[in-house]
């Protein structure tokens, strides 16, 4: 009987989950939903993150007026549309889908509500330019050898400038505890949290 209220609660979840997304894709005025695959031997497929958890994280990273944000991995332009809401300098997202960077600059263009531009950059994680990101959000777009590849992209790219990264469902964390110019200063567990993902948050020493 537990086993079946459980199941119960969590598909209650689940559809509650998906008209919360329907709500606020309505309410932006973008369309971000869909599973895919990524043709890279080294990426994840792509799904879009609920947007409880994006807003969640965003709110995590206390993104201010300063910061240039970086959605690593955007695919259709979900978070970079929830982060422009933020008054910060510049959101900017890469993706190596072109069909996906497209479909991402349609919605940026099409959002309601935004405070700040959006630019949307086709290629490679690991060959951005990285200079001006001051916080970076990452849906577990690849991974542990392009991980490491990007990390120390920002790394040398920001030249000792302070960053903050926010790592949703983080498969790959040896990758960061490599790094000895990062520490992990907060870790969100999906179950503690009643969360569909996991959450790490770290930032430069």
């Amino acid at each position: 009987m537990a086993h079946e209220q459980t199941d119960r609660a969590s598909g209650v979840g689940v559809a509650v989950d998906r008209l919360r997304n329907l709500v606020w894709e309505r309410r932006l005025g973008i369309s971000t939903r869909g599973v895919a695959a990524v043709d890279h031997p080294d990426a994840g497929h792509y799904a879009a993150m609920g947007y409880k958890s994006i807003l969640r994280t965003l709110e995590a990273l206390e993104l201010v007026r300063g910061d240039v944000f970086v959605d690593i991995g955007c695919g259709k332009g979900r978070v970079l549309c929830c982060a422009a809401r933020w008054p910060v300098t510049k959101v900017m997202g890469v993706d190596l889908s072109a069909e996906f960077c497209e479909a991402a600059r349609q919605n940026a263009r099409h959002a309601r509500g935004l405070q700040t531009p959006i630019e949307v950059h086709t290629g490679l994680a690991d060959e951005f330019d990285y200079a001006e990101s001051s916080a970076c959000f990452l849906f577990s777009p690849f991974g542990a050898e392009t991980m490491r590849k990007v990390l120390a992209k920002i790394h040398t790219d920001r030249d000792g400038k302070p960053v903050r990264i926010a790592y949703a469902n983080p498969a790959h964390q040896d990758a960061f505890v490599e790094q000895d110019w990062l520490e992990q200063y907060d870790f969100w567990d999906r179950r503690q949290r009643n969360d569909e993902h996991a959450v790490a948050y770290y930032r430069s020493l």
